[in-house]
Formats: C-alpha cells, structure tokens, sequence
C-alpha cells in the first residue's frame, strides 16, 4: 500500500482553457425567504391545510474525478527498447455546470464554483457569467475535484470527467471515466487480479476529516479473505493506493465493495492487463448501483461471435446470503435480440459471474437485469487494434471498456396537493425529483463519441419472455460547446425495448460537442412521462484507427462515460405551517 498526497499543480505545466457561455441557467424559484401561509396565527399544535409548493436550491456538490494512470511497478529493468512506458500518457479533464432546460437566468450571488485539488488548496475559480460554464484542462497531472458551493438554481447541471490516453507501452488504452460523487459505499464491478492483470484501488478524500475504509472483495469462489484485513486510513485532502492483488491474488473475476465511515470517499480501480508482453486494455471500473433487483447498462457489439474473447461480457455479483436467479434481457435497434443460453442465470450467492454477449449483431445495445435477489453488475467491451510495431508476430493490441450498471428505478410521481395537506405538522415533505433531468456527460478533450439511449420497459412483467413492450421514451438530447454555446437540440421518441445510437457530431451540428444533457419530455400537467426508462451512456474513441480500416473508422482506443445524475435534492417541496411552543397564538 501506498499513500500519496496531493501537490499543488503547476500552472505552468499545463493548459486551462475557461469560457463562459450563452447558455441560460433557469432560476424558477430559489428560496430567500418564504413568505407565512394563511392559518399561521391558529392555536398551538394546528396544523394548516394551505401547502406551499417552493422550489429548493441544491446542496454543495462535489465531484472527484480519477488521477491519471499510472504504473503499478516504475521500477525500469532491462533494455529501454522493452520498456513498460515507451510514451507519455496525456490527460486532459473537462467540466461544467450548465442549466436545465435552455432558458432562464445565470448563477445568483457568489456561489464559488472551483476546481481544486483534494486537499481544497490550489483553487482555479471557474468565471461564471450570463450562461453556462466550462473548463477544459490538459496536461492534467494528479486527481482534480469539482466543488458547486450551494445555493445553485434547481436546474444547474453539475458534471466533469477525466480521460487518459496512452498510445503504446502497458498503459496502452483509453482510460476515461466521468467524475464522482463521494459517498460512504461503493460498489466496483470489474477487473481481474489473475497473473498479467493488476487492479489498482484509488481511495480519495477530499473532505476535511479522515475516512476509515472497509474493503470487500468477491471472487469466482465466493468472499476473499484479504491478506491484511482490507481497512484503510486515508487523511483528509489525500488517496490511498493499493494493489488489490496484492490483498487478493489470482482472482480471475473481481467485485469490490468499498464503505467508509468518519468521512464520504472517492474510488475506482484502475484495471491493466498484458497478454506476455502485449498490452490487453487499461481502463477505470468506476462505481455502479447498490445491490438492487432490477439494473441496466449499454455495450456495442462489433459481431463477435459467441466463442471470441473480445466479445462483450456482463459481470453479475449476489452478494447476500441468498442464491436466485437473473434474467438477462438484451434490447437492440429493432428490439429484443435473444442470448444464446444466456437469458436465465443461477446465481450462486457471494460468487462472481460472467455472462457472454456474443453472438449479437454489430450494434449498440441495452442489457437489462431482472433478479430474484439483490445484485450488482458491470460490463465489458473490447476493441481490437494493430500487432505491437516490430513484434515477432501479428498478435493484436487490445482495448477494453468497463462500464457500470445504473438502477432501474421508475421516476416516482409527483404526489397531489391533497396527499401532502395529510402529512406531519410542520414537515418540509419532498414530493418530486427533478425528474425531467436524466444527466450529463461532459466529453474528454481529444476524443470522438457515439451516444446509446436505450428506452428500457418501465416494468418487469413488460421486460418478460412474451411481452410486447409498449410506450415511447421522449426526451431532448442537448450539446454545448467549450464556449458554453448552444450547439444543437435532438428531439428522442425511442420506442420501448430499442436501443439507438447517436454521433455526438451529428448533435452538434458538425462542431464538436462539450457536454451533452439529456431531458425526459414533460406532459401538460408539468409531470414527467410515464413509461420507457432511458438508460444512457457514451462510447468514447480515440488514437488511430487499425491498420486499413474505412475511412471514417473510430481510434482503436475506447472508454464509456456515463452521466453524471442531478443532485438528490433537486425538485420541490411542500411546506405547511404550524405554530409551535414560543410562538404567539
């Protein structure tokens, strides 16, 4: 285990570019000061029926985004010809805070929005301005955390991400993540400790206390005794590397689970991995849901077939005491694509399992998982490029993508205001999410991208073997430039049990977009749509493409970003008014 703490960052040693754009922030109702409902002056302990509906502002957010990779051993043996980093590793970051639906007002007030180290030292105010904001840096050299003071209008979207790209060596790879949200258990689905593979777990904190952190780790074989008893320090404003196979080897399949007391932390694994002396894909496994029943994420296929290994592969995990069983379903671009063998899953609880997806056509694609047991899940992807230069033979390099599965949870509805009138005395009662905002991606600086939405059926009889999926998912797809500009609206009507894939260019109008946002449609009555779930994420690209390849092809290299959701607290809220001891009657 190694400990290394923050140093400032050396302005010099990199470039920051900052605009701020046109793009409009809707300011509907930041609360100052509310105003005292009718029924105030009534006797001690009554309760008035009047509810007041307020907008709430958001929280202080924090957003800490994966430090660049690195090697698990620097140690240099041997001829410089071999070396395990013939090249530098670039890293670029960007990030944004944007507003919700296009229109309104900027940022009220002082709110500091900042990108710091984690120790908070070494500030970079973002410039805020009549619209949206983003940053992009390159050359970027240790882990950076976007901090939103609180106050922001309900519909500022908060999101950064990180990519590191490597064209050669055992870093090779595109390893690119958005950045997350601290939080007291994580859940890190992906990655292998077998012989040729590392996983380096990265611990942050950037809070202003010290995190104690219990580590878990599931195998093939079920739980793992780790070598040293898997607790960690880490101080405040500082990480905590370590290498998990270390604590515990020769794990062909890994899940982590990562809890936290005193303090919330960052984490992710930075998984490696070398075929003898070729490099087989580098990337960060970042954190997915918490053990649920029901999940989604989306993979593109390039038509492997079912026995490649370069074939996508689904990552399951029961880690209660319970065994069950997951049905696996797959949506396409023409709806539901059958898995060979593959649909129904034992599951052994505590054991780490694989589930093939080859087989299927070329194409993007939703994989939904419906359990009769809690479960967590990831995915991989693999892309394949050209031989190692000067090789002895035509052995191709690898990239792999791990991406983490999202819940499926329905938007809850917006409850009336009769159903709140009956609530306790004096509560402030949440009675809906901001639920028309479905998340933001921002973009890696040097990368092309495919956007997949895939409107998954809302329940788990509409997902079953003869269902026919009914509904259309409706939203907006937006894209913002780095000056913050407005560069292009897409309407979505994504038909229940599809899947579709988007050129990021395409929704830029030709210009590279910044950040994309994503928004469910709106009824009349202001609620959001019932029906498909949009599961969303976007497949980044980058280096050059193979050897030959058609014009137009994709770099070799690959990562998957996925959104960054709105703050908990974003919606509104009913107050009721109620007098209480030492008020007057």
């Amino acid at each position: 285990m190694t400990t290394r703490r923050s140093h400032p960052r050396a302005a010099l040693r990199r470039v920051a570019t900052i605009s701020t754009g046109l793009v409009a922030v809707a300011l509907t109702g930041v609360v100052a000061a509310v105003g005292v409902p009718q029924g105030w002056g009534a006797a001690p302990g009554a309760v008035s029926t009047d509810v007041e509906q307020i907008e709430a502002s958001t929280p202080e957010r924090v957003l800490v985004c994966p430090a660049p990779v690195r090697l698990a051993d620097t140690a240099q043996v041997g001829d410089a010809q071999f070396s395990a980093a013939p090249v530098e590793t670039a890293t670029a970051l960007r990030a944004a805070v944007v507003g919700g639906a296009g229109a309104g007002t900027a940022n009220p007030g002082d709110t500091p929005v900042n990108l710091t180290g984690l120790d908070a030292l070494d500030a970079s105010p973002l410039e805020q301005g009549d619209g949206a904001t983003t940053v992009s840096l390159a050359d970027v050299t240790d882990s950076e955390v976007l901090r939103v003071g609180a106050g922001m209008p309900v519909d500022t979207r908060v999101a950064a991400s990180v990519g590191s790209v490597t064209a050669a060596g055992d870093l090779r790879g595109l390893a690119a993540a958005s950045c997350s949200v601290p939080d007291i258990s994580q859940w890190l689905v992906g990655g292998s400790t077998e012989v040729g593979s590392s996983a380096q777990l990265v611990l942050q904190n950037p809070g202003r206390t010290p995190a104690t952190v219990r580590l878990s780790v599931w195998g093939p074989g079920g739980p793992v005794v780790l070598s040293g008893g898997g607790q960690y320090l880490v101080p405040p404003g500082e990480e905590v590397v370590t290498l998990v196979e270390a604590v515990a080897p020769e794990q062909r399949r890994l899940a982590v689970h990562v809890e936290s007391t005193g303090g919330t932390v960052a984490a992710y694994l930075q998984h490696g991995t070398l075929d003898g002396l070729v490099p087989v894909g580098v990337d960060f496994v970042t954190p997915g849901a918490e053990p649920t029943t029901a999940l989604a994420l989306g993979v593109t296929s390039a038509g492997e077939s079912v026995e490649d290994p370069l074939a996508p592969q689904l990552r399951l995990l029961a880690p209660g005491t319970e065994a069950g069983t997951a049905t696996v379903t797959v949506y396409g671009t023409d709806g539901r694509v059958r898995l060979r063998g593959g649909e129904e899953q034992d599951l052994t609880p505590g054991a780490v399992t694989d589930v093939a997806l080859g087989g299927l056509p070329a194409g993007d694609y939703t994989v939904v998982v419906d359990s009769t047991v809690p479960v967590v899940a990831g995915a991989f992807q693999a892309r394949a490029g050209d031989p190692v230069p000067d090789s002895l033979d035509d052995t191709p390099q690898v990239d792999r993508a791990w991406v983490a599965a999202t819940a499926l949870d329905p938007a809850p509805a917006a409850s009336s205001a009769a159903e709140d009138a009956s609530g306790a005395a004096g509560t402030i009662e949440p009675t809906s999410a901001r639920t028309t905002d479905r998340g933001t991606v921002t973009l890696v600086p040097g990368t092309s991208s495919i956007v997949r939405v895939g409107a998954v059926p809302s329940t788990p009889p509409e997902r079953g073997e003869d269902a026919a999926p009914t509904g259309t998912f409706s939203g907006t797809l937006r894209a913002y430039g780095a000056d913050g500009t407005l560069l292009g609206e897409t309407a979505l009507a994504v038909e229940a049990g599809t899947t579709v894939g988007l050129d990021a260019l395409e929704l830029g109008g030709g210009n590279e977009p910044a950040v994309l946002t994503l928004d469910a449609s709106e009824t009349s009555g202001g609620a959001t749509q019932q029906g498909p779930v949009p599961v969303w994420s976007v497949l980044a690209s980058a280096g050059a493409p193979v050897a030959g390849a058609a014009e137009g092809a994709p770099g070799s290299l690959l990562s998957v970003l996925v959104p960054v959701p709105p703050a908990s607290s974003q919606g509104t809220v009913a107050v009721r008014a109620t007098s209480t001891a030492g008020l007057p009657d």
